[in-house]
């Protein structure tokens, strides 16, 4: 199959959730940023990758640079490329959409929830940054029989927060941005209500999507977090997941009238490949293959897999996706 551009509402590869070297955890990106971005690119071409997530713990610097400083900079590109102008023209067509990963605070069972806001690339990066992240909070400080001092979510207040706590705890060896990125949480709800009270800007123009590991088919809902954990899928427009089960119950397949009443709405569950490095995009982005135990051909020790959309490349696309799963 060649590479096809956008050609409208066609079955396209799409992966929502790649990370970039300005990551704040598990970063095995190094710097090396042009790295990054021929690794990125090619890999995406090569495997007809059409739709991008960009992600970032806690900000879109990433997203930024790799926007500014790349594909709105065709020189460069075509230094990367030697000179490959069609090769060139094939990246520039890739939509890419920042998506920005938050570490909540909140548990459920013993694991902390992760929390993507996936925006549309028509909002700017300065709405984005001004009108959201720097409106978030976390806590920096807190002291007996008063109120927490909190920060706004900018990078040199996490960086300050990483400063403090290596300060105050040897352990901690990573770069600042690292431990503060490591340490920080925000508020769902805080989230959420930044985004409505910017509905001039927002409305419409971005997603939520839950990480969920766990079977849902066959959870347990009888603990204590059954109230928390409900209220997460419940406000989800997505799910990150591979598990087929649980791509059978978010569809409601199980129990429709039952499901819709407790969890609102059908969810689409996407697979994104999570990636850290450059190996593991090359060995991921955009792949589908079964990794069999080399003793014993009938056992799976992982499989790769990736998501397919029938849509435009636009963020409309998207929404067609989460409308109709």
């Amino acid at each position: 199959m060649k590479y096809r551009g956008n050609r409208g509402s066609e079955w396209r590869k799409w992966d929502l959730h790649v990370h970039t070297p300005e990551s704040g955890m598990s970063n095995k990106f190094g710097n090396n940023w042009d790295e990054y971005v021929k690794a990125l690119f090619q890999t995406a071409i090569l495997n007809e990758v059409a739709v991008i997530g960009i992600t970032d713990y806690f900000t879109i610097d990433g997203y930024k640079k790799l926007k500014r400083e790349y594909c709105e900079n065709v020189p460069k590109l075509l230094e990367l490329f030697d000179n490959d102008a069609e090769l060139v023209d094939k990246i520039r067509q890739i939509k890419l959409f920042p998506n920005i990963e938050f570490r909540l605070n909140t548990f459920v069972g013993s694991s902390r929830i992760n929390y993507h806001v996936i925006f549309s690339d028509q909002l700017s990066i300065e709405d984005i940054e001004d009108s959201f992240l720097h409106e978030l909070k976390f806590s920096y400080e807190q002291y007996p029989d008063a109120t927490d001092c909190r920060h706004s979510l900018k990078r040199s207040n996490i960086e300050n927060l990483g400063k403090k706590l290596k300060s105050e705890q040897p352990s901690f060896r990573d770069s600042d941005f690292v431990v503060g990125c490591t340490n920080a949480v925000v508020n769902d709800n805080q989230i959420r209500e930044t985004l409505k009270n910017y509905s001039d800007k927002f409305e419409g123009k971005y997603i939520i999507v839950v990480p969920v590991d766990e079977d849902l088919s066959s959870l347990s809902w009888n603990g204590q977090d059954h109230h928390v954990r409900k209220g997460f899928y419940q406000h989800a427009n997505a799910f990150f997941t591979s598990n087929i089960k649980t791509i059978e119950f978010a569809l409601g397949k199980y129990d429709k009238d039952n499901y819709l009443n407790e969890f609102k709405s059908f969810k689409p569950c996407f697979i994104g490949c999570d990636a850290h490095s450059c190996e593991e995009i090359k060995q991921k982005l955009g792949q589908h293959y079964t990794k069999y135990n080399d003793s014993n051909p009938k056992k799976v020790d992982y499989e790769v897999k990736t998501t397919w959309i029938k849509a435009d490349t636009t963020f409309e696309g998207l929404k067609y996706a989460i409308n109709d799963p």
